[in-house]
This record gives structure tokens, C-alpha cells and sequence, in this order.
């Protein structure tokens, strides 16, 4: 054989092993470069997966979380409905779970129960709610039970239950004051700064009180601002208001519902800062408005009867269909002799002073002696009522009605003295009240600001009437627990059960309100299903059946505040916390 093919040979031997050595090497390289691909792919596949499924879950949070503002709305709207039908009638809109308490927004309780009952029990048991379960929103209407303070209420709350900030004398802001916040602290609270600083901030001018604060003050702070020297137009405007810290506004109650819940007992163990002491002190904010509205009609809604009015024949044919004859004709014996009611309780006996209180000075005199108002020649106002009110703020001014100036004017240091009109002696009697607070005023107003519900005020509302004693305020939050439905409509059972002397009672009525035209509910809506709630917080007026929002405010910032299916629920959540 040739030697030169021989070699060759030899050498194209040698490079079958090298050719398949690099197609080895190449064809692993391609494996591995495939299998990262493959890595990478799956990879990005389940990114988008999980990025899919998180804005589907987002998504289904966005909608979870406008169903319960609706159902939130759909508590209001329930709340305006039953106003429009029984405004007048406390017994149904103040407390009335059947009403107000864990309502469904559709369907009927009946399809529902099963599968609520099944939630609860899941709840309790794996602290996690079935999403796949049949939707169920609910709503609940709560406000502060000022006469069972560790309960909430299931109902409206009436903003003349509350004392009105614009409003308040002095005397009144200083007893209200000393009695709700509690001295007992490391860092007691000056009660004469609170004071005069409130006064300084809503009146006009620039020279404060001994105590108070003005631009100079003000302008001193970081940053620095100025006096409004007008009205308040929020409650929460006080946190700028020398003296007034959010202790002192909303005290420990941090989620504002009223209750006293473990972390506002615990000390310094946890926010928000307290005593430990197992009372609730909730702050001043629960027990002040600014809209204590009453308009003056009767509780059928028609305009009351001006016993003052010129038309003394219209006068009679109005009184003579409610009012028996004996009424009708002392009231035309007293308008016939050129005199003018000054009170409704002109028709009845004036009271004998107490024998142990002083008669006022000779130079003052008592409520039922002062001058009338101007006479009216109609029973109906003749503006909108709130257009009266309302151009008040606007000017800055805040001048009391008519009806609170003769109010101011009964609040004397001495207890009055009172008079009949006429020798002959009146002939209404205590039973005939309801009907003659009900029906009749001397005081043709459309509005009467800045009066006192006695019927649902809480006590510490209840110490802004000064003539009151802290005995007989306990007499009234005892007293009016039972009350049936026709008794609150007006204040007259204060002296049908007792509980203030004839006198007691004809020297503060014209601080007391039969009723309210404003009125505020807190609103939760929720689910059987997930654990989303909203809460709302809403004043509204109602103008006849219309209802005008006044102040609205969603909570939820403040945390859960409530355990909307009960104690069985909000047990379970504290021993194992449900997942959401």
C-alpha cells in the first residue's frame, strides 16, 4: 500500500472521533440553552399568571369594596325613608334593630339564613370567610346608647340631642365642660382656657378674654394662622382652638364607636394612649353639633298655631277643632282684652315659686311677663326656613330666633316668679299639654336653633341646662328609659311622671325641643361572604321629604370599629384573626 494513502487514511480516522466529540458538545450546548429557554418561559408564564390572578383579586376588591359603599348608601337611604313616613315618632327611627340592625340589601332573610348561619360557623372555626358562597350585603345603622353606654344603638341620632357649638353661652360650655372631662390626669386640663379660647375663636374681634386666644397667639404657633372670628363650620375645627387637644375632642375612643375596646384599655400597651381604668372616656366631640334645628310644626307637619296671630277669627276656627271650649274662650277673652300670650303656658296655672328659691328682682321680670313677640297676621312662615338660618352664619352672626332670646332672658341667677295673664285662672290642665306643645306657639318663627331634645340628650348634654340639678338629670336618663312613643313626642312627661316640679319645668322649657329637622346616622355596610366593610358617617336635614346632606364622611381610616354578626364573630376574631 502506498504510504502517502496510508497516512491519509490514518488521518481521516483520527478525525471521526473529533467530528463526533463536537456534534456531542454541540448538540448538549443546544439541550441546555433549550432547557433555559423552557426555565424562562415558564417563568414569565407564571408571573403573568400570578400578575393575572393578583389584578383579578384587586379587581374583586375594587368591586367587594363598592358593594359595601352601596350597601353603606342603601343604610342611609332606609334611614331617610323612615324619617319621611315617622319623623315625629322617636319610638320607631331612635332604637329599632328590626329596622336598622344586619338588614339585607336584596333578596329576603329567609333565602339567606342557611347560608349566613354556614358563614358564621366557618368564621368561628377557620378564621376564613367563603368567597364562592352566595353574595349577601348588609347594612347596619349604629349610634352611641348614651343611656346603656356599654351597648350601641340600632337607629337615627337627632342633632338636637346634642348641644349646638355655635350656640352654647358660657355658663353652659363651662358646666358641660367641668362635667365631661376628667380631672384625674397627670396633666389636668384648664377648663377657663377651653372656655374663653372657644368663645375668642367664633365671635369678632380682636381683643381676647383673660384666658383666651387671639391673632397674637395664633400667629406665634408653627405654623403660624388666625382667629376665625366667625362661627364654627366642623367639630373637628376645635383641634385648632387653643387648649383643645384630640384627647380632650375625642378622648380614648380612637375608632369613635363609642364602645371601650381592649386597646383603649390597655394602658400604655398599645395606641391609642389611656388610663386603664375600664371606663370609656370618649372626648367632648359625641355631645356637640352644629345644627341643632327644630322647625316649628306640629308632628303632623303642619305649621303651628299662633296664638299671637292678628285674624282672631282664623284663631278660632284653628283652636276650636283640637281644643276644648273652656280653651278656646279664655284664649278669646285674653286676645279680646288687647293682651298677647307670651307662652304657650299662659293656658295653664301659673306654678306657685318654691318657697325655698328667691323671687327675681323687682326691676326684672320673669319669663311669662315679657314683652310678646311681633304679631304674625299668618300661622305659616313666610321663607324657607333654612334661608333664615343660613344668612345667619353667612353674616357671622350668632344671635339666637326670637325664641332663644326669650330663652337667654328665662336663664336668670334667680329662680322667676310666675303669673297668670288674666284673674281668671286659666283652664288648661297637665293632660291637655302634650296637645298645647304640640299644637300652639306664641312665636311665628320658622325655626327654633340651638334648643335641647330632653327626650334623647345624653347626661352630659343634659348639664348645658343650667337650672338643673345633677339630681334631677339622673332622674330624667332613669326615667325616660321606658318612655312609649306618644310620651317623647314632647316634654311634658317630665312633669306627668314627676320627675321636675311644675315650676322647674315652666322655667326651662324654652331651652327644650319637641323634635328635629337634622338628623345623623353611621352607616356600615358588609357581607356574609368576604370580610369587606365600609363605614359612613352622614348629617342630613330633612326639608319635608326631601333629605339635604349637610356633612358626610367615610370612617374607615379609623380602623374596624364594629363586629357586624354579633358577639359570637367578634369573640372568634379576637381568639383567631380572620384572613383577608
Amino acid at each position: 500500500m502506498n504510504p502517502s494513502s496510508r497516512s491519509g487514511s490514518v488521518l481521516h480516522c483520527n478525525r471521526r472521533p473529533v467530528l463526533r466529540l463536537r456534534r456531542a458538545r454541540r448538540g448538549g450546548l443546544i439541550l441546555i440553552v433549550v432547557l433555559v429557554m423552557i426555565s424562562l418561559l415558564s417563568l414569565l408564564a407564571a408571573s403573568y399568571a400570578f400578575m393575572v390572578q393578583a389584578n383579578m383579586r384587586g379587581a374583586m376588591a375594587i368591586h367587594h369594596r363598592f358593594q359595601a359603599q352601596m350597601a353603606a348608601e342603601s343604610g342611609f337611604q332606609r334611614a331617610v325613608a323612615v324619617l319621611r313616613e315617622s319623623r315625629n315618632d322617636a319610638g320607631i327611627w331612635y332604637n329599632n334593630p328590626q329596622l336598622f340592625r344586619a338588614i339585607l340589601v336584596e333578596g329576603t332573610e329567609e333565602e339567606a339564613e342557611a347560608d349566613t348561619q354556614q358563614q358564621i360557623a366557618k368564621v368561628s372555626e377557620t378564621g376564613w370567610y367563603d368567597t364562592s358562597a352566595k353574595p349577601a350585603w348588609r347594612f347596619s345603622l349604629y349610634a352611641r346608647n348614651s343611656d346603656d353606654p356599654v351597648t350601641v344603638r340600632y337607629g337615627v341620632t337627632d342633632e338636637t340631642s346634642k348641644i349646638d357649638l355655635n350656640r352654647v353661652t358660657e355658663a353652659q360650655l363651662r358646666r358641660f365642660l367641668e362635667l365631661t372631662i376628667p380631672q384625674d390626669t397627670a396633666n389636668p386640663v384648664d377648663i377657663n382656657v377651653l372656655v374663653d379660647s372657644l368663645l375668642d375663636w367664633r365671635e369678632p374681634g380682636n381683643q381676647p378674654r383673660p384666658n383666651g386666644a387671639k391673632d397674637e397667639y395664633y400667629q406665634g404657633l408653627e405654623p403660624p394662622y388666625r382667629s376665625k372670628n366667625a362661627p364654627f363650620s366642623t367639630i373637628e375645627e376645635l383641634l385648632l382652638v387653643r387648649g383643645f387637644s384630640a384627647w380632650v375632642l375625642f378622648g380614648e375612643d380612637y375608632n369613635r364607636n363609642g364602645l371601650l375596646d381592649p386597646n383603649e384599655d390597655d394602658a400604655d400597651a398599645s395606641f391609642p394612649p389611656d388610663n386603664g381604668d375600664g371606663i370609656l372616656y370618649a372626648g367632648i366631640a359625641p355631645y356637640l353639633t352644629l345644627w341643632s334645628r327644630e322647625t316649628n310644626m306640629s308632628s303632623d307637619q303642619r305649621p303651628r298655631i299662633n296664638l299671637n296671630m292678628q285674624d282672631t277669627q282664623k284663631l278660632q276656627e284653628l283652636i276650636s277643632e283640637q281644643f276644648s271650649a273652656e280653651i278656646v274662650n279664655y284664649v278669646l277673652s285674653v286676645r279680646a282684652s288687647g293682651m298677647a300670650f307670651n307662652s304657650v303656658m299662659n293656658l295653664l296655672p301659673a306654678p306657685p315659686t318654691p318657697e325655698s328659691e328667691e323671687a327675681p328682682p323687682e326691676d326684672g321680670l320673669p319669663p311669662d311677663l315679657q314683652p310678646p313677640p311681633d304679631d304674625s297676621t299668618t300661622t305659616q312662615p313666610t321663607t324657607n326656613p333654612a334661608d333664615g338660618f343660613d344668612a345667619g352664619l353667612q353674616d357671622g352672626s350668632t344671635d339666637l330666633s326670637q325664641s332663644e332670646s326669650a330663652s337667654e332672658k328665662s336663664q336668670t341667677a334667680k329662680p322667676p316668679e310666675f303669673k297668670d295673664l288674666t284673674q281668671e285662672v286659666p283652664p288648661g290642665t297637665y293632660e291637655d299639654l302634650p296637645l298645647i306643645l304640640d299644637r300652639l306657639t306664641t312665636d311665628p318663627v320658622p325655626l327654633y336653633v340651638g334648643r335641647l331634645n330632653i327626650s334623647t340628650a345624653a347626661r352630659e348634654a343634659l348639664a348645658s341646662i343650667e337650672q338643673l340639678t345633677d339630681a334631677e338629670i339622673d332622674a330624667i336618663v332613669a326615667a325616660r328609659v321606658d318612655l312609649s312613643p306618644e310620651e317623647r313626642r314632647t316634654p311634658a312627661w317630665l312633669v306627668a311622671r314627676g320627675v321636675l316640679t311644675e315650676h322647674k319645668f315652666r322655667w326651662i322649657l324654652p331651652r327644650l325641643a319637641l323634635g328635629s329637622s337634622v338628623f345623623q346616622v353611621e352607616c356600615v355596610g358588609y357581607a356574609d361572604h368576604v370580610g369587606v366593610m365600609d363605614r359612613m358617617n352622614v348629617v342630613f336635614e330633612m326639608r319635608g321629604p326631601i333629605p339635604q346632606v349637610l356633612y358626610k364622611r367615610r370612617l374607615n381610616n379609623l380602623g374596624t370599629a364594629y363586629m357586624p354578626h354579633g358577639e359570637e364573630i367578634r369573640a372568634a376574631q379576637q381568639q383567631a384573626p380572620v384572613n383577608r
